[in-house]
């Protein structure tokens, strides 16, 4: 008999519970408009006690022998972001992962917006430090992740890691520098009136900061060296810095300040009072994961060099989901900070993204021969 050709199998999507509500619209629209696609009824929380759980679909028990046949050598792709609370929402993708291999999925993707610990990255001299941006691909992979997908990750050193464990081909690391761009100038920079520039790094030699600015000019139309500004800082103490060292020509202009995260805020006030004090026009500040730990936002968005705020506007990417929720909280404080902060979504990066792979697994399936009967 000739050999037959293996069918494909669907890709069925499990939503996480640490998600911003854009995303999880855009990801149920995926599953309505993409033959294909589906979404898995979950419940990924954690009991009274703290303890986290998952199950796979949740409330569907009379559909238990159709289910089965539908998550046998499917395709899953789970999808939540690890911020905080980070132990938990980490601990939650994993039995989410676990729990999709038990029961027969072929291959588990994990989607993480925001992939905690990649800042723990390396090692120190004379110190016993844990290497957590290691050691999570590690337990991801443990668990029965096969592949992740995530935006902006915050080092190279990090990156390495998970193609370490998962391979180059199964380690996608998406970029928001177009979206970036878009929401940031609307089409509109010119290298008279923007300038770019990361709020440190530009000491060390191939700085992911520098290389991810110089991405967002490229994207704004502005590829020139000449649209870059570049800061040097030293550390002053266990968290605190101050910037020793600055080039670039922005006065008059408008400088928006490009970021991966920020926790406290400090490294991003030190860099607009910098642009300030050299004459720049207004800082602007793009932050992809926003953490805000405590009153950071609030800080951040209230301080004042001179008779102006220190920065001007800000944007922040949703990867973050309680970001929304911080800045609902300080509007009741301050009514006039919302028209200075923009949220912008990330959703359409990650369907689009979720879409390619699963065009990439059903060709795969299409053209795998199986052997006759």
């Amino acid at each position: 008999m000739p050999p037959k050709k293996t069918l494909p199998k669907k890709t069925l999507i499990v939503t996480g519970n640490n998600l911003p509500e854009t995303l999880k619209e855009a990801l149920t629209d995926l599953c309505s408009q993409t033959d294909g696609i589906e979404t898995v009824p979950a419940s990924i929380a954690s009991f009274a006690s703290g303890e986290p759980f998952a199950e796979l679909f949740f409330g569907a028990e009379q559909d238990h022998a159709a289910n089965q046949k539908k998550i046998k050598d499917a395709d899953v792709v789970i999808v939540q972001s690890t911020s905080a609370p980070v132990s938990e929402s980490c601990m939650q993708l994993l039995l989410a992962a676990a729990s999709a291999k038990r029961y027969g999925a072929k291959s588990v993707t994990a989607v993480m917006p925001f992939a905690a610990f990649a800042r723990q990255d390396r090692e120190f001299d004379g110190r016993f430090t844990s290497v957590a941006g290691e050691d999570f691909p590690r337990l991801l992979k443990a668990a029965g992740v096969d592949g992740i997908v995530t935006i902006d990750l915050h080092s190279k050193a990090a990156e390495n890691f998970y193609q370490q464990v998962f391979g180059t081909e199964n380690a996608h690391f998406l970029s928001s520098a177009a979206f970036a761009a878009e929401t940031l100038t609307q089409g509109k920079a010119t290298q008279e009136t923007v300038v770019f520039g990361a709020p440190d790094g530009a000491d060390k030699p191939n700085d992911r900061g520098q290389q991810r600015a110089a991405a967002v000019a490229k994207a704004a139309g502005l590829p020139d060296k000449g649209a870059l500004f570049k800061i040097w800082k030293e550390h002053t103490g266990v968290s605190a810095t101050k910037i020793n060292r600055f080039e670039g020509d922005v006065a008059g202009k408008s400088c928006i300040i490009i970021d991966d995260m920020t926790d406290s805020g400090g490294t991003l006030r030190n860099a607009a009072k910098t642009l300030k004090q050299n004459g720049a026009k207004e800082a602007v500040c793009y932050i992809t994961h926003g953490l805000f730990t405590g009153n950071a936002l609030e800080h951040l968005m209230t301080e004042k060099t001179g008779n102006s705020y220190t920065i001007d506007r800000l944007v922040i990417a949703d990867t973050v989901p309680d970001i929304a929720e911080k800045l609902a909280k300080l509007k009741t404080q301050y009514p006039a900070i919302g028209k200075r902060i923009t949220i912008m979504s990330t959703a359409a990066l990650i369907t689009e993204k979720i879409k390619a792979l699963h065009k990439t697994a059903k060709t795969a399936a299409q053209n795998a021969p199986k052997r006759g009967i």
